[in-house]
């Protein structure tokens, strides 16, 4: 399987990214409220004005990532064109707000717990190419490296977090790559099964040879034109064509040869039908057509126009023509409809042949 390119590829990733994110914004949200909430209840306990102002400051920026979300159209040309950019624009202003929380929490609780909470549920919902993931990683724990010693005076902790921080921004890198990798593997396995999906779908539709709708298709067609036309009133026609002359042409040239000029046929029948709903080879050197919601007098003249353009081709020394029937359907079953055009087509066999039997 061809691979996709790697903006197409992180452009399918990056949409399950999307709401990966914004649960996780709407959890942050739920916790600093909450936090903020008990904070300000319990008066008596100084907390400090600085890490109630930075949760009240937090859950602003938050509503405004959440308004981001809902506004940024994963099927827009902005989207797919800079995803990966937006994505990664998120990841930092989150892991920031996480930073810049721990920076005003040192003053009640001497750890870093809140940026590593935040920094592995980030990492673990979000699937990014190990490049950008590095910068942002790289950014963030810089921010940390430089801010922190204004916040955390006391070296006893501050060595510490330091380290640790180094040390979990290292770990979050590296299981970062895996998670994407994995990522990459599933979009191309998901790719690969819509391709063979798609291609059994076909081959259980399609005719081999010309790629026209099969029987199995045809008859299901005609009953779900019968149903439509049921209740909207609509006019319903059935056509059967048969090649005049066909076994000559294997006789002549073989079966090979013989399959070239089926599908020429088809091909032919297939851009002077624009107007048919539907067209099916319904074996060997029959096709069936159907026509829905026009007069009889204008299926009449697109079947002597097809056979104007057939008369106009020939297979080496010899010509090709055909009969057909053409059925408006009055009430009765599809068996009764497809024998109805069945006998027209063989009129014209027998009349002659090379002519159209449109009956409605």
């Amino acid at each position: 399987m061809e691979k996709a390119k790697p903006s197409r590829l992180d452009y399918k990733i990056n949409e399950d990214n999307i709401s990966a994110l914004r649960t996780i914004v709407i959890v942050i949200l739920v916790v600093v409220t909450i936090q903020t909430i008990v904070y300000l209840s319990f008066a008596q306990i100084s907390f400090g004005i600085d890490i109630i102002g930075v949760k009240i400051a937090l859950i602003f920026l938050g509503g405004l990532l959440l308004f981001s979300f809902a506004k940024i159209k994963t099927t827009s040309s902005f989207f797919k064109k800079y995803s990966e950019v937006y994505i990664g624009g998120i990841i930092f202003v989150i892991l920031s707000m996480s930073i810049i929380n721990t920076f005003f929490a040192q003053d009640i609780s001497s750890d870093i717990s809140i940026y590593i909470l935040v920094l592995f549920s980030v990492i673990g919902a979000v699937r990014i190419r190990p490049k950008t993931i590095s910068i942002i990683l790289v950014t963030s724990y810089g921010i940390f490296f430089v801010g922190m010693p204004f916040f955390q005076l006391n070296t006893s902790f501050l060595v510490p977090h330091i380290i640790n921080g180094l040390i979990i921004n290292i770990i979050a890198f590296f299981i970062s790559r895996m998670l994407y990798r994995y990522a990459v593997a599933y979009v191309y396995d998901k790719a690969e099964i819509e391709k063979k999906n798609e291609e059994l779908k076909c081959l259980s539709e399609r005719d081999d040879l010309t790629g026209l709708y099969n029987q199995r298709m045809i008859n299901h067609y005609i009953e779900k034109y019968i149903e439509e036309v049921e209740l909207s009133g609509e006019n319903l026609f059935l056509g059967v064509i048969d090649l005049d002359g066909f076994k000559k042409i294997n006789d002549n040239y073989g079966h090979a040869y013989g399959d070239k000029v089926l599908c020429c046929i088809a091909n032919i029948i297939q851009e002077n039908m624009t107007k048919a709903e539907f067209l099916g080879r319904y074996g060997g050197d029959e096709f069936l057509l159907m026509f829905k919601g026009i007069e009889t007098d204008e299926v009449s003249e697109i079947m002597e126009n097809v056979l104007i353009e057939l008369n106009k081709v020939e297979f080496k020394r010899d010509k090709l023509t055909f009969s057909c029937g053409v059925a408006k359907w009055q009430g009765e079953s599809k068996r009764d409809l497809f024998c109805k055009a069945d006998e027209y087509m063989y009129q014209i066999k027998n009349s002659g042949k090379n002519g159209v039997l449109t009956i409605g």
